[in-house]
């Protein structure tokens, strides 16, 4: 007897299952309310772009900040907390966590395709919520975390902090050793902007997401207190210099609190809370 072939319908439901798998650990916890799953499985089996913004942090002088460390095993706790903390804020926000890079993280929100006026509010609200999530993120590193590492130093570089670069655009979502990761033009144009991002707290943007930001600072993102100015800076690709958008915040990010050290994926306690961070903690621009 010859074995039951599996249908077209049986070998995409087990896709999407399997990619379903693999973004979990990346994911809201509430993706497939917040999102529509099946679209979005669909895009990542399929290699179609999704529209994306992408935040790329560094943690200046990190290795200067390691080596005059105390004690070692102290700086790694610290660097744990502070990753796991922005990991569970980030994903509590509606927003999704890449990776950690050594030094820094990617993280990214998506935008799903819809009719013009849907998808254009869409827009708006995520470029908000990106913006005003970074402010947020910078805050915290340098009025908890910092002191935290701190108290752990020998000797503190004034160049030690956090810079954010922010970019947005059509990427990729790809299996890269039996992980998805994100790949595309805004994933280079946010590490390039936080690169450019000399000084620690800078926040920079390219220019698509940059001039949307500028365009709206005394409109829809009023409320957020951003101020967004144009500027020239050399980068590795344009060493004569690029444009690039650099944000300040009339206000520091909200009260957050440290997360502990044994704060768990499923149900953190004290963790670093960013759900707020979209202006209301529902997905609206205040």
């Amino acid at each position: 007897m010859a074995p039951e072939r599996s249908s077209p319908t049986d070998h995409r439901d087990r896709e999407r299952n399997r990619v379903s798998r693999l973004l979990k650990s990346h994911a809201p916890p509430d993706w497939e309310r917040r999102f529509r799953a099946t679209e979005l499985l669909d895009a990542v089996i399929d290699g179609e772009p999704i529209q994306m913004f992408v935040m790329a942090a560094d943690i200046r002088e990190s290795t200067t900040l390691m080596k005059e460390s105390v004690k070692f095993e102290r700086f790694a706790a610290i660097m744990d907390k502070f990753v796991s903390s922005v990991r569970l804020g980030i994903r509590r926000s509606g927003g999704w966590f890449d990776r950690f890079t050594g030094d820094g993280f990617l993280a990214y929100w998506i935008v799903q395709s819809a009719a013009p006026d849907e998808y254009e509010e869409r827009f708006v609200q995520t470029a908000g919520d990106i913006a005003h999530t970074a402010n947020i993120l910078i805050d915290l590193f340098h009025r908890r975390v910092l002191e935290d590492f701190r108290s752990n130093s020998r000797n503190l570089s004034s160049g030690v902090g956090l810079s954010m670069g922010l970019d947005a655009g059509p990427g990729y979502l790809v299996k890269i050793a039996d992980e998805l990761t994100i790949v595309g033009p805004p994933v280079v144009g946010s590490v390039r902007m936080v690169t450019a991002a000399a000084l620690p707290k800078e926040i920079v943007a390219n220019v698509f997401l940059g001039e949307r930001l500028r365009e709206g600072q005394d409109g829809v993102y009023e409320a957020l207190g951003v101020r967004v100015n144009r500027e020239f800076r050399p980068t590795k690709e344009y060493p004569r210099g690029q444009e690039v958008y650099a944000l300040t915040f009339e206000r520091d990010g909200s009260e957050l609190e440290t997360p502990n050290e044994d704060a768990d994926e499923e149900a953190p306690k004290d963790v670093v809370d960013v759900s707020d961070a979209t202006g209301t903690g529902d997905g609206k621009v205040a």
